[in-house]
């Protein structure tokens, strides 16, 4: 299989890049710059304190137990447990996925694959932190929908995707694990996780498995484990038809265990004044190319079907224990319920009272709260309390540390400049601590760890009350820095998350030591960083022939200097070239260039013979060059040799289309349609929702609408009739994919039948992309006219065949294609096409888009044919 390589091996000819450029005036670039500067300035005289920040660090001392979510991507968390679990029980909750979410689809955005993965992560981080857990990854590929767990560990491997989680468990040592996939139902990834993580549970604990890590850490076996409930005690079971995670992970319609734990969402924070619920989904509205998101509780009840007002509760079946675990008592509202600490070890972590009332009932008095974690910590000694559960105090102390650093209004933080690091140049990283408590500070200590080293900073050893001081650092980024751009390049290295660079301050504050640590991460680029080219490959047709080449370049300084140089295009094997000079960037700026070829690129017979033998990607190559002459946009600075490289891949198909033909299209979410069409040599325009419903469309051979168009475009909805309207006076309408909840009539959103005849989609889907194509009407002139469609036109396609096929259709469509996965009943729905009135319409659920995008050469031929339907 190759579900695990999106980007397949592409032909060895590429356009070249190459930018030469000279510096207005050349950095200082010494390896000994390590200047350092102390100042002291006044800060405001009234001592402010985040009450919510210090409600959390406080509640966050009564309990030190941790709790860990597993998913198979990012948004398939149980945001609201995880949000429940630190805001109401101050719980140490993390979140483990095994995948970045890179084989998604994206609502918001053009970026697939790797691009996407570095957004999901991303929003991930923005949502952890609205819940109050922390996010780690396995980085398994995301390859797309499966249906299966061993399509999966195919993809996986099995001990490798066990050894990762088994890794992350002894390194987080969660006393309970929770999650919401199931071993059977929905998602392929989501069952190969549910598998995974009833393994881990025991095999973490087992000296016998993965005995290597045990070298860097130390067997944990976690109390419980903990498999969500969908459906079930509700009495509702979930509805396929309505968009959430119910519907996706199932119900298996067992009688409620006995052994259950219900979480009640619908709780208020009395603190942030909002219920539970209400956080954990602003939480998941951070995954924005997830979405649409309800954007309130009441939206989702209305989606849901609930008529309530109050969200069910959640609830867990417990389904592993660990032997000697004291029992979940009835009724729990935690999966925590009934754990004990050892006796000693809860001792010393007793946290500390004001005449025997919480701590948390004085965040308005945060000058009391000090006193009296100040007296605590002078009284315990952190050696007797540790005993034999080192790494569980170590999370305490870390906990108190904030807890001292919050009550006492003193800060720290950490900046840098520039904000992107260039190899051999110098950065100026500041240092800023801040003293708005009403005592005197002691700083025993303050420390810059950057690049493998603990440096020890000059700074005043008292902070007066109301006062901060300022460090600043020179250091000097190594020349031999990895580059952590583009960051899609480093998603499964991890490097995409940029370097990371902290500061520790060691402080005193009437006899109590504690400490406060600040991070940061920066990017490691360039000094003139390519941040990308479009398109990003180029399919070559016949319809290219006398056309010259036109690409956008977009260019960042990351100097903090001015930029002069000339950025040049050219392929040897094409007989191209060109030269934008002049090209200047002020100090950190970024800009896009527009380069074109100088002539019509030449295209050889041998390429055009080896395109009709082969129509894969790899067909390509007899145009082209050694894979060695790799062509690049290249930075060069005579003081600090900087590259910079983007290489663009050239793809011939052999597709052709009618002559003169005119295509609209409604774009979605990228330039997929935009640049295919100009593949093809086809002259075409965008169209906005008020040109269809205003403007002439009899200029049109054909219009597009684009994947899930109607969703990206609600508007669309009411100016459908001028498009049917289009195709009733002789026009081809070309209807891409769309989701069944976006497409399906449905009253409530005012949403009609769009297509002229019934078409009714469902969650159906061919996930197999190596999947036999049946022909249902092979002389059909849509198979036909201008390419001959045959089976080596689906040969190489990435990550699957279609996804919400019809499951109702009009007789008056005809049907081309049938499709199936292995052991299922065949889908015939993948491209429909009817005549109405003197036009015709074209529906299709199969994923040209990804196709298209890969440049997969029969997919270009296909696609061809379709917008030439029934033009002469």
């Amino acid at each position: 299989m190759a579900k695990n390589n999106f980007r397949r091996s592409l032909p060895s000819v590429f356009v070249v890049l190459a930018l030469a450029f000279s510096l207005a005036s050349s950095p200082d670039i010494s390896q000994s710059a390590h200047a350092q500067e102390v100042s002291l300035s006044p800060t405001p005289t009234t001592q402010e304190v985040n009450q919510a920040e210090l409600h959390q660090a406080l509640l966050d001392l009564t309990n030190s137990f941790t709790v860990m979510c597993v998913a198979a991507h990012p948004d398939d968390e149980d945001g609201t447990t995880l949000t429940v679990l630190r805001r109401r029980d101050g719980v140490h909750t993390v979140s483990l996925f095994s995948t970045y979410g890179e084989g998604g689809q994206n609502a918001v955005g053009p970026e697939l694959y790797e691009e996407l993965g570095v957004i999901r992560a991303q929003e991930t981080m923005k949502a952890a932190q609205i819940q109050g857990s922390e996010p780690y990854f396995l980085g398994l590929k995301d390859f797309g929908f499966s249906k299966s767990a061993d399509e999966a560990f195919k993809v996986w491997g099995h001990d490798e995707a066990l050894r990762r989680m088994v890794q992350k468990i002894r390194e987080l040592r969660p006393d309970v694990i929770i999650t919401n996939h199931d071993t059977t139902s929905g998602h392929g990834h989501h069952q190969a996780t549910g598998r995974l993580i009833i393994e881990a549970f025991d095999a973490a604990a087992d000296p016998k498995r993965f005995p290597e890590q045990l070298k860097q850490v130390k067997r944990w076996q976690a109390k419980r484990l903990f498999v969500r409930i969908f459906g079930g005690a509700t009495g509702q079971k979930p509805d396929p038809g309505v968009p959430g995670r119910a519907a996706r992970l199932g119900w298996d319609g067992q009688e409620e265990p006995e052994k259950v734990v219900a979480i009640d969402p619908n709780e208020v924070d009395p603190v942030r004044e909002t219920s539970f619920a209400e956080q954990a989904l602003a939480a998941l509205q951070q995954h924005a190319t997830q979405g649409p998101w309800p954007k309130t509780i009441a939206e989702l009840l209305k989606a849901r079907r609930i008529e309530t007002g109050k969200l069910p509760p959640i609830r867990y079946r417990l389904i592993r224990e660990a032997s000697g675990a004291p029992a979940l008592p009835e009724n729990a509202t935690t999966p925590l319920a009934g754990l004990e600490l050892p006796e000693q070890f809860a001792d010393g972590v007793m946290p500390p009272n004001i005449a025997g009332r919480a701590l948390t009932d004085f965040i308005d008095r945060p000058d009391r709260v000090l006193g009296a974690l100040i007296n605590w910590r002078a009284d315990h000694n952190a050696a007797d309390s540790a005993g034999e559960d080192p790494e569980r105090f170590r999370l305490f102390e870390s906990r108190l540390d904030r807890a001292l650093a919050t009550a006492s209004g003193i800060t720290l933080t950490l900046n840098s400049r520039p904000t992107v690091l260039v190899p051999g140049l110098n950065t100026t990283f500041t240092i800023t601590l801040s003293n708005s408590s009403l005592s005197t500070v002691h700083v025993a200590e303050l420390r810059l760890n950057s690049w493998g080293e603990s440096a020890q900073l000059k700074t005043a050893d008292e902070l007066l009350p109301d006062t901060d001081t300022i460090v600043p650092v020179e250091r000097t980024t190594p020349k031999n820095a990895t580059l952590t751009v583009p960051k899609e390049e480093h998603l499964y290295d991890g490097l995409f998350l940029g370097k990371h660079f902290s500061a520790v301050a060691e402080l005193e504050i009437d006899g109590a030591k504690f400490s406060v640590e600040v991070e940061i991460a920066r990017d490691i680029a360039p000094a003139v960083e390519i941040k990308n080219i479009s398109p990003s490959l180029l399919v070559w047709t016949p319809g290219r022939q006398d056309q010259v080449l036109a690409f956008t370049a977009v260019v960042r300084n990351n100097l903090e200097t001015p930029f002069r140089g000339a950025l040049e295009l050219n392929s040897r094997a094409l007989g191209i070239s060109a030269i934008g000079g002049g090209l200047t960037l002020e100090a950190n700026e970024t800009r896009s260039v527009e380069l074109r070829s100088n002539a019509a690129p030449v295209v050889t017979k041998r390429a055009r013979r080896g395109a009709k033998v082969n129509r894969g990607p790899q067909a390509a190559s007899p145009l082209g060059v050694a894979a060695s002459n790799y062509a690049s946009l290249i930075v060069e600075d005579a003081a600090a040799a900087a590259i910079s490289k983007r290489t663009v891949p050239v793809i011939f198909s052999d597709a052709r289309v009618v002559p003169r033909l005119r295509v609209g299209y409604v774009a979605s979410f990228d330039q997929t349609l935009a640049q295919s069409l100009a593949a093809l040599g086809v002259e075409s325009k965008a169209l906005t929702t008020g040109e269809i419903e205003n403007a002439d469309l009899s200029s049109y051979g054909t219009i597009i609408i684009d994947n899930r168009g109607y969703e990206a475009h609600p508007e669309l909805i009411a100016a459908n009739s001028r498009l049917l309207e289009f195709v009733k006076a002789g026009g081809t309408l070309l209807v891409l994919y769309h989701k069944s909840n976006e497409w399906n009539p449905d009253a409530n959103k005012k949403r009609p039948q769009l297509a002229p005849y019934p078409i009714v989609l469902g969650d159906e889907r061919v996930t197999d992309e190596n999947a036999a194509i049946k022909f249902l009407q092979p002389r059909h002139p849509l198979l036909n006219v201008p390419n001959r469609i045959t089976p080596a036109d689906f040969a190489n396609w990435i990550q699957e065949r279609g996804l919400y096929y019809p499951k109702e259709s009009d007789p008056h469509y005809t049907a081309l294609f049938a499709a199936n996965d292995p052991g299922e009943a065949p889908l015939n729905g993948g491209l429909l096409v009817a005549q109405y009135g003197k036009g015709n319409y074209i529906y299709t659920s199969m994923v040209w888009y990804r196709e298209l995008r890969a440049g997969v050469p029969g997919a270009f031929r296909m696609f061809a044919n379709m917008i030439s339907y029934r033009h002469r």
